[in-house]
């Protein structure tokens, strides 16, 4: 059996993700968002309130316009079944744009960056345990969702090898 050199071996990726990916990914999501409701709301019920819009506008346009449309998952079932979502919304682009578009995540992050520092503000006015909780609640959600990201996702995606989200891919050695 002839086996590849270790730097130019194809590894395995998913066609189409589980729904066991999928479901694991939106649960630790829907926990990320409905803390981060819980903390904007906290704060003042306007924040909540356009904390949501924010996010809806995110999901539904500047995701699928900046990554989905360019991405090998559109129309598929990708780590987040977003890609058939897009492919609703967005009719498919160049897949050689992907990471030209990349630099629009910012908004993306803000999804999570957001609530964090709302939520130290918080601790820093109230100083209380249930503020306490709240931060670390949060923190550990977003800690999960990024090891999940990580072990569920990114390992198993088409894209990984290129992906500028990929901090932990592997370069190849000189």
């Amino acid at each position: 059996m002839d086996q590849a050199p270790e730097g130019t071996r194809e590894f395995a990726f998913c066609h189409s993700y589980p729904k066991p990916v999928i479901v694991i990914r939106w649960v630790i999501l829907g926990g990320a968002f409905a803390l981060g409701i819980y903390i904007m709301t906290s704060i003042k019920e306007v924040l909540g309130l356009a904390y949501v819009i924010y996010s809806l506008v995110v999901l539904t346009l500047i995701l699928p316009l900046s990554r989905c449309t360019s991405c090998f998952y559109h129309g598929k079932a990708c780590n987040t079944g977003w890609g058939k979502v897009a492919a609703y919304l967005f009719p498919k682009g160049d897949e050689s744009k992907f990471v030209d578009h990349y630099d629009y995540s910012i908004f993306i992050h803000l999804l999570w960056i957001i609530p964090l520092l709302a939520s130290l503000f918080q601790l820093a006015r109230e100083r209380s345990l249930l503020a306490l909780a709240v931060v670390l609640a949060y923190a550990f959600v977003l800690s999960l969702e990024k090891i999940a990201l990580k072990k569920l996702a990114c390992s198993r995606c088409r894209q990984r090898e290129f992906c500028p989200a990929v901090p932990f891919r592997k370069t190849a050695k000189v």
